[in-house]
């Protein structure tokens, strides 16, 4: 009995490992497709930084569910409430850069009387060439500042429906 607890523990330790990576796999690696700039048809927000940041895993997680397919994102921190950055993101100043907002808009939190955070989706399509944008704002609770993630996603083409 002995000699099977080392090999029950190499079991456990290898089975964490394999859920951890699949948890990643699921979320998708937080830093992968991460791009350089913002995109030329994303108005920027005045005054916010670029960030080496993360996209948290819910949020990664719940980008991927509501909007398939390939991720890109970028970073940026600035000092205004996320009120303001979501006020920024109007439902007309997006339109006029060519995205169409989600039929909620942007949707923030209700813990106060302020937002904290919100996610902002829109898409677009060129063509045949259908995308998504979230932006997704959060406020770091040890800076104060506000965490602002562009993520675009290119939307796979639906399938044909079969026919009878």
């Amino acid at each position: 009995m002995k000699s099977s607890t080392p090999i029950l523990a190499l079991i456990l330790i290898l089975a964490v490992a394999v859920s951890c990576r699949f948890v990643e796999s699921l979320g998708g690696n937080p830093k992968a497709g991460t791009v350089s700039s913002l995109w030329s048809d994303v108005p920027p927000f005045a005054g916010a930084t670029k960030a080496d940041l993360e996209i948290p895993l819910g949020a990664r997680l719940a980008i991927r569910a509501m909007m398939q397919g390939k991720l890109n994102f970028i970073a940026f921190t600035t000092d205004a409430k996320a009120q303001a950055v979501q006020d920024f993101y109007s439902n007309e100043r997006m339109k006029a850069a060519g995205w169409t907002p989600s039929d909620k808009g942007c949707v923030g939190d209700t813990e106060g009387q302020e937002s904290q955070g919100a996610v902002c989706l829109f898409k677009r399509k060129d063509g045949k060439k259908e995308e998504g944008l979230a932006i997704v704002l959060g406020q770091d609770e040890k800076t104060k500042k506000t965490e602002i993630f562009y993520v675009r996603i290119e939307l796979p083409e639906p399938s044909p429906s079969p026919t009878r």
